[in-house]
């Protein structure tokens, strides 16, 4: 992943916190056992935005051009009669 995670946005956070109650995209009040943090949240986050990254990566690959020896240095598609290996 480069640069800063993305912002949060509503529907990172689906779930209330079962034990107090906190709504969904809030931490979770004080005495509340679960220790959930703000830091827990941005963890989850990176960790999401991470996965999705990593998938848009390989789905890339899996779709680049099949390119001949001549054309692998440039990534310019190889004439479907020319060059083929």
């Amino acid at each position: 992943m480069t640069g800063q995670p993305r912002p949060w946005r509503p529907e990172d956070f689906d779930d209330c916190c079962e034990t107090c109650g906190a709504p969904p995209g809030q931490l979770c009040k004080p005495w509340c056992d679960t220790g959930y943090t703000a830091e827990d949240a941005r963890r989850e986050a990176v960790r999401r935005q991470e996965t999705a990254d990593r998938t848009a990566t390989s789905l890339a690959a899996r779709n680049a051009p099949d390119l001949c020896p001549p054309h692998r240095e440039t990534e310019a598609p190889c004439p479907p009669t020319r060059h083929r290996s």
